[in-house]
């Protein structure tokens, strides 16, 4: 099984993904649709260290020469953010959610879609904290409350 987590406080700035517990480098898109009807869309794409950008669904392939950097953030800064954590199989069935380190109860979808415009050529997860105009960043949480009620909220 795989972990993906996502360290943000919803802006691209102060976003960092790791797999298995190391950081990743060179993304520029990460997209997860996962339902309680059996979707599991889940996609990242990224530069190589071979300089080739590859596309590959973080729970089922294999990342081909993945980057990996040192950690954006102080363990201080950490405490600043939320971390979103989904470990995988790449089956819905198979799949735990936590947020902040608990499991997230009552999820009827989780939604995230994060993207570099395609004018910047530096990668949205990178040490740079600048802020990245024109950039895609939607995170939600759709749950089932008491009742059969169903809200969406903001992840980040």
């Amino acid at each position: 099984m795989a972990e993906l987590s996502i360290e943000s406080n919803g802006t691209i700035e102060l976003t960092a993904v790791y797999y298995n517990g190391q950081q990743l480098g060179g993304l520029s898109e990460i997209f997860l649709n996962l339902s309680e009807d059996g979707t599991f869309d889940a996609v990242i794409s990224y530069n190589g260290t071979d300089g080739k950008e590859y596309i590959k669904n973080p729970f089922t392939d294999y990342l081909d020469n993945v980057q990996y950097r040192e950690p954006s953030f102080t363990e201080e800064e950490a405490k600043q953010l939320h971390l979103l954590t989904i470990i995988s199989d790449g089956e819905i069935d198979s799949t735990t959610v936590y947020f902040d380190n608990e499991i997230v109860d009552g999820l009827v979808n989780l939604f995230v879609h994060i993207k570099a415009p395609k004018k910047s050529k530096a990668s949205i997860f990178s040490a740079s904290k600048k802020f990245v105009e024109g950039a895609i960043f939607k995170a939600t949480f759709t749950f089932r409350y008491e009742g059969g009620i169903i809200k969406t909220e903001e992840i980040f």
